[in-house]
């Protein structure tokens, strides 16, 4: 609606008032002027014509269409094609959610502008907005792109097309046509009436875009500017987080995820869903919060963030309506997210309830057999865990991960041929996954299968050549072979690898010892008490 009067203006202009029919007797209720015969056919058009724009304005569509519906008709009947009021109705209709009858306005309305082409361009950005309400963006893209090729200074087509671009993923694209419309906008000698809500739009899409371009100090500018003018929009908040998480800054991330939260309000008025991607997000950033805290050592810290990734899942699903053909989708995605944060915290018990529910909902969920069958194998459950990872597998058949945790569950059992052949499986899968070459190389070395042992763990070096424990396991594989050289030689690169990987400097005295190197064994005895080792 707010863009409603410049594209008016230009379906207007392409009406052909200088061959107006008369309107029919039927429809001259609906001017009070044309009632009393005292307007030409010209005027009454004209007032018809005022009247819609005046209803589309309102917001009394219905009105609207029905205005605009006397002058096609008016039209049709004379035998005329006038494209100018068919966009009028197609603008009316969108607006009603209507968009079959829209799109078919514009249908006709192209075919009637072959004798006034000066209209097209305006046809195609009213059908590129009419698919960009149903978010169909790759639709909208070709009609908004030949709008803007044919007037580069309509701030309306500029702003569609950077907005379908971002939309699009097309950062670069979009932010040269937001920065265009913004121009012009700023340029105008007087602004139209209603024009904030769409510059706001536009300073967030371009926030956006800058974002996704990695102009850190651009996109905040812009998004601040945005609040300026709509300070309780959750939007620019939403896409704060977004580039908070992309620098790694939780605590940002889920501070603006918490305003974006408190100040969501749906499109659509009768929308009973909370702010669904909200709540994902924040639960995600918690997450990774904990992640990092954990990573530096502080455990209980970490422990603080999972529960409050776990609180906020629990939130959402609470905050659910009942009937809701769209709830079942949500419940999945936020019992996932609650299942592993429970099991980050240790409540393993808690996330299998969470992951039971969640495939109760959605059995082709391979990634909750997956995180399921973790919480198993350390439940002392290797069993039911192995069930889990087979599931899991048969569904992501083209991960390594389930074949993998597979064998380690075998592995706790005891059974390390199961293993083996498991571990495999992941390699079969991919043959650069690197934790499945490490794991059966131990599995071999578990059986005395030293050469195989070694010829994994080779593979693992080759793939991770920078992973100490890679050769400082091949060192252990080499010793029991009776390579005593290269054992030492392996054990040297780990701790050149990691000067502080105590085991490393533990067997390496052992083996310099052994072979009569007192001297060299002592200095890395002295090298590691140095450490702290």
């Amino acid at each position: 609606m707010k863009t409603f009067a410049r594209s008016f203006a230009a379906a207007l202009l392409a009406c052909g008032l200088s061959a107006v029919p008369a309107l029919a007797q039927d429809d001259a209720d609906l001017v009070d002027p044309i009632a009393s015969g005292e307007l030409t056919p010209e005027e009454q058009v004209k007032a018809v014509l005022e009247q819609g724009q005046k209803q589309f304005q309102e917001g009394d569509f219905d009105a609207a269409v029905g205005s605009f519906t006397t002058i096609v008709n008016a039209y049709e009947r004379a035998g005329a094609f006038a494209p100018g009021p068919l966009v009028l109705r197609a603008k009316a209709y969108a607006q009603l959610e209507e968009y079959e009858a829209a799109l078919e306005d514009l249908k006709k309305a192209t075919q009637y502008s072959q004798s006034q082409p000066q209209i097209l361009p305006e046809i195609q950005s009213t059908r590129g907005e009419v698919y960009m309400k149903v978010d169909a963006y790759d639709a909208a893209l070709p009609d908004l792109q030949a709008a803007v090729q044919a007037n580069r200074m309509n701030p309306q087509y500029q702003f569609d097309y950077g907005k379908a671009m971002v939309k699009l993923g097309g950062a670069e694209q979009g932010e040269k046509a937001l920065t265009k419309y913004l121009d012009i906008l700023a340029s105008m000698e007087e602004v139209p009436e209603g024009e904030d809500a769409q510059k706001a739009e536009a300073l967030r899409l371009r926030g956006q875009a800058y974002g996704a371009m990695r102009k850190f100090e651009e996109a905040e500018a812009d998004l601040a500017a945005s609040l300026e003018i709509e300070p309780d929009n959750y939007e620019p908040y939403f896409t704060r987080a977004q580039i908070a998480l992309v620098n790694e800054n939780y605590a940002d991330a889920t501070a603006n995820l918490e305003q974006a939260i408190a100040k969501y309000v749906p499109k659509d008025e009768e929308d009973t869903l909370p702010f669904v991607q909200g709540y994902l997000t924040l639960a995600s950033a918690y997450e990774e919060q904990g992640k990092a805290l954990g990573r530096e050592g502080d455990d209980e810290a970490a422990a603080q963030q999972y529960a409050l990734s776990a609180a906020t899942c629990e939130k959402l699903l609470d905050l659910l309506p009942e009937k809701d053909q769209r709830v079942g989708g949500v419940k999945v995605a936020a019992l996932y997210r609650l299942g592993v944060a429970e099991r980050l915290q240790g409540e393993l018990a808690k996330a299998v309830k969470s992951f039971s529910k969640l495939l109760q909902l959605d059995p082709n969920q391979g990634e909750a057999y997956f995180r399921r069958g973790i919480c198993f194998h350390f439940l002392g459950e290797e069993r039911l865990a192995i069930r889990d990872f087979e599931q899991a597998a048969s569904i992501n058949f083209d991960s390594p991960r389930s074949n993998l945790w597979k064998g380690m569950s075998w592995a706790k059992l005891g059974d390390m041929n199961e293993a083996i052949r498991a571990y495999g499986e992941s390699i079969a899968v991919s043959d650069r996954y690197v934790p499945a070459f490490v794991n059966r190389g131990l599995a071999h070395l578990a059986q005395g299968d030293y050469r195989k042992a070694i010829d994994d763990l080779n593979e693992a070096i080759r793939l991770q050549p920078t992973e100490s424990l890679h050769y400082y396991r091949r060192g252990r594989a080499q010793a029991a072979a009776g390579d005593r050289e290269k054992a030492i030689q392996s054990y040297m690169n780990a701790i050149e690898f990691n000067e502080k990987l105590a085991p490393a400097y533990e067997q390496l005295t052992t083996e310099l010892e052994a072979s009569g190197e007192t001297v060299l064994a002592n200095q890395y005895r002295s090298k590691a008490a140095e450490l702290g080792l």
